[in-house]
């Protein structure tokens, strides 16, 4: 709802679009020689004496008009006829029929009007503006804009020789996936969507079609009853924003200012949701203030968040609080969070263990990166060392000889949580250290491969691997990791309908078959002269099949990879110890009925000779409900007690989408 909204300001920059090429037409046919011929050229350098003009700036305008036939009625009408086109300085307005009465300074059109310069473009079926009052109206109007440009297109170019847009909606261009905008609740990282591959939201979307019974324009801006917007370059559209008794005007720091007293979303052309009264301008979508996290490790279950923006301390470093507090702790009035080794039993809270922190810290010097997370899951001093886990990292950025660009780490850690296979969760009581590190994309033929090497040593306080126990030891340790990618098999289509085959994703599916594989190995050297080293090999395909134009199980992507690997000797900690010697991870994403998908990732330990044989660990279940114009899904972890909710509006590179259905 806040991406439509925040772009309803860039209506207004159209509209006034429309009022600087009115007043640019009055000032250019004010010439008396204009009808000379039906290919007019004029330099104007003289504002009207009708007009006030605030500005004295000089404004040199180079105007042409074409159509079938011209006339002049005593100095005073001007009409135009029949393929009506005016152009100026890039601006192309097109009509029936153009008129311009010079008394009473009113400026019409009628008639297939359509305007565009750039990426926008406007239609509409009559268009009238008085000049002397600056005041006119446009009826039935659609639209398309493209807001990275709207402020170029639609300014008053001083530049006479300026080219002709390239990018106009009557090129026919495809329809791409572009960008989008999300918005989530919870405390797992968002999943890629992985029909698409990517993730493109980027807290905006730049293209949108809009549509409008009347719109009004005034001196100070622009109203109107209705005004509809959609990011969806299709008709029929799935998804839609109403505003009603739309405002547009300039507020008081010169910037506009977009008011709605009621807004809907609209979902396939029949649910609509209320969202109120909304006050909107031109920024990047924000992340909600509020949100829910669930947390069963530390907080013992629903917690409400409030985000706040970054606070500059000054040109260097940055400070964001999260203030939290624990929904389930306060309504149950108990915790077992902190002292589990001790006792078994809810302890009962008080008012300060129902609040909780989190503290962000960025800081840069040149090269140099520093970045700080501060979690407490308490305000209570008596547990404020067991409610606290903090991670930070230094980091600078060189080039070294043959390995090129490369990046040394300085960290330290406070009760990290760590995950290691079917062991499962434990923790690392404190940590300091170093290291180097070295990532490496490349391609060898048609194999697409990332090489990642790290050497280091580190001081770690942590369970012991038979016990929980805490030993503290140093670690020096070497890693590398290559993944590759082979594609085997792509299927290949052309020349067909976007609209028809893009119903219930944002690209063309086109079913496929890849061969990955991934190779780790690692040796660590302890403190007390143990070691450990192993080799892992996976490898395995993945296969996409289906297109999504179905209604039942017409879309699967299934992933298998067997693991096998080979170890010597043993870590001292749990968090470290190589386990699962074969495993096999499964990840596959299945259509259920229309829009409606599953998603499951899992890994499988298949050693017969491991006590934790045909265990499963860290696994993903998510639901999802997947369109072309937005999804939403509903993901859980249920080895950490984690989950969270998204949605995501899709935006698109519209192309020869232009037409006023939706």
């Amino acid at each position: 709802m806040t991406a439509k909204s925040k772009y309803l300001f860039l209506v207004n920059l159209g509209f006034l679009g429309f009022t600087i090429f009115s007043s640019l037409f009055e000032i250019a046919t004010g010439k008396e020689n204009l009808l000379a011929n039906l290919n007019i050229e004029t330099s104007v350098k003289s504002p009207l004496d009708k007009l006030k003009v605030e500005q004295n700036e000089n404004i040199f305008l180079t105007l042409k008009v074409f159509a079938d036939k011209q006339y002049d009625y005593d100095q005073n009408i001007y009409l135009a006829k029949g393929n009506v086109k005016a152009t100026i300085n890039g601006w192309i307005l097109r009509s029936d029929l153009l008129s311009y009465e010079k008394s009473t300074g009113i400026l019409a059109a009628e008639g297939n009007i359509r305007f565009s310069k750039g990426g926008q473009y406007f239609r509409g079926e009559e268009f009238q503006f008085n000049l002397l009052k600056k005041e006119g109206i446009i009826k039935n109007v659609y639209g398309i804009l493209d807001v990275e440009n709207v402020l170029d297109d639609l300014k008053i170019d001083s530049n006479i020789n300026k080219i002709e847009p390239q990018n106009s909606p009557d090129i026919h261009l495809k329809n791409t996936y572009n960008d989008g905008i999300e918005f989530a609740f919870g405390n797992i990282k968002l999943p890629k969507n992985k029909i698409t591959k990517s993730d493109k939201s980027i807290g905006l979307i730049n293209n949108w079609r809009f549509k409008s019974d009347l719109i009004n324009i005034n001196q100070n801006g622009w109203t109107s009853n209705r005004i509809n917007f959609t990011n969806d370059p299709f008709d029929p559209h799935q998804i839609a924003f109403e505003g009603i008794d739309v405002i547009a005007e300039e507020d008081d720091e010169g910037k506009l200012l977009i008011t709605t007293s009621k807004t809907n979303l609209i979902l396939e052309n029949r649910t609509r949701i209320f969202f109120g009264k909304r006050i909107f301008r031109n920024e990047k979508k924000k992340k909600n203030k509020f949100g829910l996290i669930l947390d069963g490790k530390d907080r013992d279950g629903l917690v409400l968040v409030r985000r706040s923006n970054k606070t500059k301390i000054n040109d260097n470093v940055e400070l964001q609080f999260q203030p939290q507090f624990l929904i389930s702790r306060a309504l149950s009035g108990k915790t077992n969070s902190y002292d589990r080794d001790k006792s078994k039993d809810n302890k009962a809270v008080n008012l300060a263990d129902v609040f909780g922190l989190n503290l962000k810290v960025e800081a840069n010097y040149k090269d140099w990166e520093f970045y700080s997370v501060n979690d407490l899951s308490t305000l209570n001093t008596k547990w404020i060392f067991s409610g606290l886990r903090h991670s930070s990292s230094l980091k600078k950025y060189f080039k070294m000889p043959i390995i090129d660009n490369s990046s040394f780490n300085i960290f330290t850690r406070y009760r990290s949580r760590a995950w290691n296979g079917t062991i499962g969760e434990t923790e690392i009581k404190s940590a300091y250290g170093g290291f180097l590190e070295k990532t490496y994309p490349f391609e060898v033929a048609e194999v697409k491969n990332n090489l990642n090497i790290r050497l280091g040593t580190g001081k770690y306080e942590a369970e012991q691997l038979e016990n929980t126990e805490i030993i503290s030891l140093w670690r020096s340790s070497f890693f590398a990791s290559l993944d590759s990618e082979y594609q085997i098999w792509k299927s290949n289509r052309r020349k067909i309908d976007q609209k028809k085959y893009m119903l219930l994703s944002p690209v063309l599916i086109n079913p496929e078959l890849i061969l990955r594989t991934n190779i780790n190995s690692a040796y660590f050297k302890y403190e007390d002269s143990s070691d450990q080293s192993f080799l892992k090999l996976s490898f395995g395909p993945e296969i996409r099949l289906g297109k999504l134009e179905k209604r039942f199980f017409d879309y699967t992507k299934l992933s298998v990879m067997p693991g096998v690997k080979v170890k010597s000797g043993n870590s001292p900690f749990k968090f470290d110890n190589a386990i699962d010697l074969k495993t096999v991870n499964i990840s596959m994403l299945q259509q259920i009925y229309g829009p409606l998908m599953v998603d499951i990732t899992s890994n499988l330990n298949i050693d017969n000779n491991s006590k934790n044989y045909g265990e499963y660990y860290d696994t993903k279940l998510g639901l999802l409900y997947q369109k072309r114009a937005y999804e939403f899904g509903i993901y859980y972890h249920p080895n950490n007690d984690a989950g969270g909710i998204y949605f995501r509006l899709n935006g698109f590179e519209f192309g020869n989408s232009v037409n006023p259905v939706f």
